[in-house]
């Protein structure tokens, strides 16, 4: 109340410009104060704080928050517009990017905006380039933080792309969050994002692990370099059954997934598990249940001021849809038809990557990823074995905000049966994020 006294009094009695200018900064400076505790900071000073927010300020990106993960090139913490509610309780951040993507394949792949070795046809012979040019991973984004008197900083956020069949709005996270509560959609505690470098290739390297979930999440903080998490998710398995046979695909247990997460300057990595229950109902048969686990490990090491070393590692038993690569593909469980039944596949994947920073606003790195599964040896020959590839980059900043990225990949898929093929892409990725 001191404040709004001293700030009326600034305006009806002094008529003099410069005063009044002085009296509206001191005002501006105190006003956070005002209506809170003294311990409350002003929120708007933390605009271009790129530290971690404290339990006194608003969230200005939850990508920041160490109980989230953050991908390379995620909207940075500086853009976005602000709005603070007039008694300072509420905030709106309102940001967004776009981005355009364009490439050349020697082949024409499934997917235009990564390049993902699984997609490579191993079996036609007449292959034609492609050339491609989208904007679809444009994105928008909401965040709005909202004070509690006891519980402490309310948030929400929701994002979206255009990446989808129809080009419309897509859902990237949508979720809520308090203390070390979540709920809603966003990375499932089996990614790696924050594990790799910056790359053109949406999914990156082969081996990494982009999943978003519904799901319902706790996190705690041990200290300032360790955390732990635990959730429920949704995730939909990937199976592929012959056309001859009814199945229904049920999830009646969610996935059990949990972290162990380590940061510090030199070094950080992260161990991860997950149990999935596939349900399904063959024919007209009752319910029947098949129990699958994977785990995974991320890290990154820093190698001098400019460089870092990046290796992650995934393994698992009916669980590959939780690695992008295979995501969709119907390499979690294959039908056999000797006994009519289901069985687990077994994925094996992973990355070792190095990123460096260079002069004048550049920066480069270069991946090299694997995926297989262990086959059975009822499967047909032209079912997937494994596959690699190289990515080769090169990022320029020119301006805040604005990144123009140049890549270079390879790569090649190996059936069970022996055969195979390469191919190779050139792309080019432009945003800018407001």
């Amino acid at each position: 109340m001191r404040l709004k006294t001293q700030y009326n009094s600034c305006i009806y009695t002094n008529h003099n410009l410069v005063i009044y200018v002085l009296c509206i900064g001191l005002s501006l400076i105190n006003f956070s104060t005002y209506g809170q505790k003294e311990s409350k900071k002003d929120s708007t000073i933390k605009q271009t704080n790129y530290s971690l927010s404290d339990s006194t300020g608003f969230l200005k990106d939850s990508l920041l928050d160490m109980h989230n993960d953050v991908s390379p090139l995620d909207i940075g913490g500086s853009r976005g517009i602000f709005i603070l509610s007039p008694g300072r309780l509420l905030q709106l951040r309102i940001l967004g990017s776009v981005r355009a993507n364009f490439n050349f394949s020697d082949q024409d792949l499934l997917d235009n905006q990564t390049f993902n070795p699984y997609n490579i046809p191993t079996n036609v012979n007449n292959l034609s380039p492609n050339f491609f040019g989208g904007i679809e991973q444009s994105r928008l984004a909401f965040e709005v933080t909202r004070r509690t008197k006891r519980m402490g900083d309310a948030f929400i956020r929701i994002e979206g792309d255009f990446k989808n069949s129809s080009k419309s709005f897509r859902i990237r996270h949508a979720y809520g969050q308090m203390g070390g509560a979540l709920l809603g959609q966003t990375w499932s505690l089996m990614n790696n994002v924050t594990y790799q470098p910056a790359v053109v290739s949406l999914d990156g390297p082969a081996g990494g692990s982009g999943l978003r979930t519904p799901q319902i999440r706790y996190s705690r903080s041990i200290n300032n370099k360790t955390i732990w998490n635990v959730a429920i998710e949704y995730s939909l398995p990937s199976l592929a059954a012959p056309d001859s046979l009814t199945t229904t695909l049920l999830q009646v247990i969610p996935d059990l997934t949990g972290r162990y997460s380590y940061f510090s300057d030199l070094i950080s990595f992260r161990v991860a598990a997950v149990v999935s229950t596939i349900s399904g109902r063959i024919e007209s048969d009752d319910v029947s249940y098949s129990f699958g686990f994977g785990a995974s490990f991320s890290g990154w090491m820093k190698t001098g001021e400019k460089g870092k070393l990046f290796l992650t590692f995934n393994t698992g038993r009916s669980t590959s849809h939780f690695i992008d690569l295979f995501s969709g593909n119907s390499e979690d469980m294959v039908f056999n038809p000797n006994t009519s039944l289901f069985e687990a596949l077994i994925s094996t994947s992973g990355f070792l990557a190095y990123s460096l920073t260079l002069p004048k606003d550049f920066s480069t790195s270069l991946s090299f990823g694997v995926a297989a599964i262990t086959n059975h040896d009822f499967q047909e020959a032209d079912a997937y074995s494994h596959s690699y590839n190289a990515l080769l980059n090169l990022f320029w900043d020119p301006i805040e905000g604005a990144r123009l990225g140049i890549e270079f990949a390879n790569g090649r898929r190996f059936d069970f049966g022996g055969s195979s093929r390469k191919a190779n892409r050139v792309s080019m990725l432009m945003y800018y994020d407001f």
